[in-house]
């Protein structure tokens, strides 16, 4: 059976919409030739930012955030749609992670974009690595968003998402994946002499703004 080609496939027939997403129905043929019905969410622009950033002390602003579809805190990253015209998806990461968070990144650099659920909608994640981050305001995000910003030790932000997720607190799991690129990032920059490991001084403090 040849899986190079993609599968036989109508016009897609939007069901649904609204500002943020769209459903499409498309009816198509799988390898048993039987027809069936596929429902696919799309957003306006597929793609989304989400940042790691890090002071230059080594913190890590981390959010724990409302969300109301699963009716509770989530830990979570800094994120957004790219939902600005013609505003540059490295511009988006900057603003956002300043709206949410309250601090600036002096650099940014890409890591990964990727799928988040492709069997439900075209959603794409953009992973970026904000450092020499600077606190300009206070952060928590806009009138629709119910957000606490947390500084959380770059060393041991893994450990403290497995023991929040042991405890049944609620975390997005892609922080794992973000923490693992934006880690290997950051040996590479020290192994070229770039710049240093930002593990900082400052290890043994939490705090939260």
């Amino acid at each position: 059976m040849d899986y190079t080609e993609p599968m036989e496939q109508g016009e897609p027939k939007t069901v649904w919409e609204c500002r943020w997403w769209r459903v499409e129905e498309r009816a198509f043929r799988g390898p048993d030739g039987k027809e069936r019905r596929w429902y696919t969410a799309r957003r306006p622009n597929p793609n989304t930012v989400h940042m790691l950033g890090v002071t230059p002390d080594g913190l890590v602003p981390l959010l724990r955030q409302w969300r109301i579809p699963v009716q509770d805190w989530v830990w979570e990253l800094p994120a957004g749609l790219c939902d600005v015209e013609e505003e540059e998806i490295a511009d988006t990461a900057r603003r956002e992670l300043e709206e949410e968070t309250g601090y600036r990144a002096g650099e940014v650099q890409h890591l990964f974009t990727g799928t988040v659920s492709p069997g439900l909608s075209d959603e794409l994640y953009n992973a970026f690595l904000c450092l020499d981050l600077e606190k300009v305001d206070e952060g928590g995000g806009t009138g629709s968003e119910r957000i606490e910003v947390h500084l959380v030790p770059l060393k041991e932000l893994g450990t403290k998402l497995l023991d929040a997720a042991a405890e049944g607190q609620l975390v997005d799991s892609k922080i794992l994946t973000h923490l693992s690129l934006a880690m290997h990032r950051l040996v590479l920059l020290a192994h070229s002499g770039a710049r240093d490991l930002p593990f900082g001084t400052n290890g043994d403090n939490e705090d939260s703004e």
